[in-house]
């Protein structure tokens, strides 16, 4: 693909946070959103620019051949019955021998750092938690979620959900408080391998144009469908609604001899020619996941679905079309859009593809089991609601006759269609009909947390600390490892974590005192953290004895940087920074180091004093009332302050505000009198 096709909107705050969280997190993502916020592209986008050594699973074979990866199923030879946690297979004494991969396969799990899987509204909770079983295994990380692979899930889940039969539903109800794939054990374990996982969903529609459309689609979406929505919807009801031959409409129904027949009946009725053209199948392509029939039954003048992207972008995939000519020979069927305009398709192919490992050069490569080979085209009278997924049209007949059995069907087929008048119903709709999920709405509440995404992003910078203390410890610079352990341990406590204690122990080389270690490390920290803090305090005296008594800042600053480097947080540090910065007369540094105070201790009251002074001396006399109001706030009997601010307000002619803190000034110095 081309990199001009998939431009990301940069005022999209949703998509640019993903992009964020992908890049320098490894917590597991769920990428969500209605009809039209560009799920599809967000993710061909990722695909394209990812650093990140990734490969595309889907949960079924048309949505994998529409993202050129494979299904789950195939990816990890799973089996299609349920998979609950107790599953004798799953075991890890017996995971190697129930699901064997080759050695190249096995490598392949190795070197990924995502996997993306699309279409998760439709995968099962089970089907994670085996998922994740697999990953630990192969990947020789146990204690890791996925293997450390981070997850990135994308779908609606208001859409089509889970396929549970009856008999399996017996099954994971034991198990799974829901069938959908959030309800893992892995993400709701309470140990400490439970899997974090951040819920994106996009807001911004570039779909639908029409405002009312939208927000009657929304509550259908959550379930929360008004009379009055109700009302106007079935205003498009018109039961025997023939369209005329000039527009293209397409029918969506539940079912698919439904769909069937309306297809064979509408093509029955146009007079000519039948042509049947038959695809070509090369190697291993499962029928199943064939996108269109291996033998194309079609005549001229009748309706089609293109199945296809168009370089040229004069259609899309969904888009429909009317035959205009056929010819064979030529091998080419020619179409007319909806605009008039006629365009030649040719044979298309489409790839069964599988993803291996090349050891040579370290790299994922895409290798193609199968090729189809086909006119890009179905009959397009009709389609069911389950295909109709992820497609838009300009005019749709919705034929809900047959009964709504799915939650998120309703859903489904109304966002279909760009717009209200588009739409016509063959039936009315009842409230029956809009099936919506509880568990979905209570989960989406999480969806944006700003709380837990700023969370994410600390845990990957404490992470990076840790990464940084174990190069450091192999590297023998024990001192700098100990600092960034602690760094590390303050921003993201993982001792408690039983790989990061057995990495400890190994680094102490006392594997056999595990329990033990981690006792004495936890004192080791906290009296590390007394000797770094002493250290420190020990190097501010060092500067302000080369300030005070030998007038060297020089000298001085560089006592106050070690201190720093001892204790991150130390105020006194920052503050005999500025004041040797005052000295050398810099002025730009002196008010850098104060702002650092201040983000430190925000209500300190020599960090605000020292700040209203520094204003008031470069005669910056408004910017120095903020600061000192604020420590006078909160001690009123602050008398330099107090004079100071007096002294503000008189040089900017403020004479009532100057009175005020006049008689403050008189009050301070009275109960300072008493005391």
């Amino acid at each position: 693909m081309h990199d001009s096709e998939y431009i990301l909107d940069t005022n999209n705050l949703e998509q640019q946070t993903l992009l964020e969280l992908i890049r320098s997190t490894s917590d597991c993502i769920f990428l969500t959103g209605k009809a039209g916020t560009g799920k599809s592209t967000l993710l061909r986008y990722i695909h394209e620019h990812s650093k990140k050594t990734h490969i595309l699973l889907a949960s079924t074979g048309i949505a994998a051949l529409n993202i050129g990866g494979q299904t789950i199923h195939s990816f990890f030879k799973l089996p299609l019955r349920p998979l609950p946690p107790e599953d004798p297979d799953l075991q890890r004494n017996k995971i190697f021998k129930s699901f064997r991969y080759s050695s190249e396969h096995r490598k392949l799990i190795r070197s990924l750092e995502m996997i993306i899987i699309d279409e998760i509204s439709m995968v099962r909770a089970d089907v994670i938690d085996a998922i994740d079983k697999i990953l630990r295994a192969y990947t020789a990380r146990p204690y890791q979620p996925f293997g450390g692979i981070q997850m990135l899930f994308v779908g609606d889940l208001y859409q089509l959900e889970p396929v549970v039969r009856a008999e399996d539903r017996q099954i994971l109800d034991v198990y799974y408080r829901s069938h959908y794939f959030f309800a893992a054990r892995v993400f709701n374990s309470a140990e400490y391998d439970r899997c974090y996982l951040l819920g994106i969903e996009l807001r911004k529609v570039y779909r639908q144009e029409e405002a009312q459309f939208v927000e009657i689609l929304d509550r259908v979406r959550a379930g929360q469908m008004t009379s009055h929505d109700l009302e106007l919807l079935n205003n498009r009801v018109v039961p025997n609604y023939q369209p005329e031959k000039e527009n293209l409409v397409i029918t969506l129904a539940s079912r698919r001899d439904r769909v069937a027949a309306i297809n064979e009946e509408c093509l029955r009725q146009i007079e000519g020619r039948t042509y049947r053209i038959g695809g070509v199948v090369d190697g291993d392509f499962p029928k199943a996941n064939l996108p269109t029939e291996e033998e194309l039954i079609l005549k001229e003048g009748a309706q089609v679905m293109l199945l296809t992207n168009d370089r040229d972008k004069r259609w899309a995939n969904g888009t429909i079309a009317v035959i205009e000519h056929i010819d064979l020979e030529e091998e080419k069927i020619t179409i007319r859009l909806e605009d008039g305009s006629l365009h030649a398709v040719e044979r298309n192919v489409w790839e069964n593809n599988r993803y291996t490992y090349d050891e040579e050069d370290g790299e994922i490569i895409t290798e193609t089991l199968g090729m189809f080979t086909q006119y890009p085209l179905r009959l397009a009278w009709a389609i069911t609601i389950h295909k109709s997924q992820g497609l838009t049209f300009e005019r749709v007949v919705i034929d809900f006759t047959d009964r709504i059995f799915a939650s998120g069907q309703t859903y489904v087929a109304l966002s279909r269609c760009r717009s209200l008048e588009g739409m016509t119903l063959r039936a009315p709709i009842h409230m029956r009909d809009i099936i919506a999920r509880p568990e979905i709405a209570r989960y989406y509440e999480q969806m944006n947390n700003a709380e837990l995404l700023g969370d994410a992003f600390a845990r990957a910078e404490a992470n990076q600390h840790y990464l940084q203390a174990n190069t450091e410890w192999k590297q023998g610079r024990y001192s700098d490892a100990i600092v960034s352990f602690r760094t590390a341990v303050e921003g993201n406590n993982q001792l408690s974590n039983p790989l990061y204690l057995r990495l400890l122990c190994q680094r102490l080389g006392r594997v056999e005192q595990m329990a033990q270690e981690l006792r004495t490390l936890r004192r080791e920290l906290e009296d590390g953290r007394k000797r770094l803090r002493a250290l420190s305090e020990e190097h501010v005296q060092m500067g302000n004895e080369c300030l005070i008594e030998a007038h060297d800042p020089e000298a001085a600053l560089r006592c106050y940087a070690k201190a720093i480097d001892y204790d991150i947080r130390s105020l006194e540090a920052r503050l005999g920074q500025a004041r040797a910065y005052r000295m050398q007369k810099d002025r730009n540094k002196q008010l850098s180091a104060l702002r650092e105070a201040e983000a430190l201790s925000p209500l300190h009251a020599t960090v605000l004093y020292e700040l209203g002074k520094y204003y008031s001396s470069y005669a910056m006399y408004e910017e120095s009332i903020e600061p000192l109001a604020r420590l006078i706030a909160q001690d009123t009997a602050h008398i330099p302050a107090i004079e100071l601010i007096i002294k503000s307000y008189e040089r900017l002619g403020d004479e009532e505000r100057a009175e005020q803190f006049e008689r403050l000034l008189i009050q301070a110095k009275r109960r300072n009198a008493g005391k």
